[in-house]
């Protein structure tokens, strides 16, 4: 069985890779909304939203989209459109728990069928003095990022606490991924 990952995310590419699992890209040309509803519902939709699309491009195999989005204090956080906004979420986000939900969707080609699976993580993010804010918004790495910043990379230190997956905060959660293969009957270990 071909495994498509509908995504541009090096990240999610990385981390199939680094479990040795073969898989193909497929492009995904959708838009991530943000529902007015739990952030688990955008979430979702979105990933289902990426899978779909993908299977448009794939005659058969299995097709997998993720999406991730951050909720603190009732406001969903998706990627920011700019610096301004980015140092935003960051005033948000820190001295606050918050929550990294990734959801991952799945279809089965030709079949169409569909699964969704989601994670949830807690996440304290620490204060931040001016300058360590300063360094890191020159930096791109808050650019296309959930909420302004990305655990495995250099906000790595701003983080105090996690309760959770960790790889739900890096965006593509391993169990979710297995959980929807054998939900779908795929044996990736082939």
């Amino acid at each position: 069985m071909r495994i498509y990952l509908a995504s541009s995310s090096p990240r999610r590419a990385h981390m199939l890779a680094d479990w040795g699992i073969p898989f193909s890209v497929v492009r995904a040309d959708t838009d991530e909304v943000m529902l007015d509803t739990a952030p688990e519902n955008s979430a979702a939709w979105n990933a289902l939203a990426k899978a779909r699309a993908g299977s448009d491009h794939v005659d058969a195999g299995l097709v997998v989209g993720a999406d991730t989005v951050v909720a603190c204090d009732g406001r969903i956080l998706g990627k920011p459109l700019n610096e301004a906004q980015a140092r935003d979420m960051l005033a948000l986000l820190e001295g606050h728990e918050h929550r990294v939900i990734t959801a991952m969707a799945a279809v089965l080609m030709p079949e169409r069928t569909t699964a969704t699976r989601m994670s949830t993580t807690r996440v304290l993010m620490r204060y931040l003095s001016a300058n360590e804010r300063h360094a890191y918004l020159s930096n791109p790495e808050y650019r296309d990022k959930a909420g302004a910043y990305a655990v495995q990379g250099l906000a790595a230190s701003f983080i105090e606490r996690t309760e959770g997956p960790m790889d739900t905060i890096i965006g593509f959660t391993m169990s979710d991924f297995y959980a929807l293969c054998t939900e779908l009957h795929v044996d990736v270990r082939r």
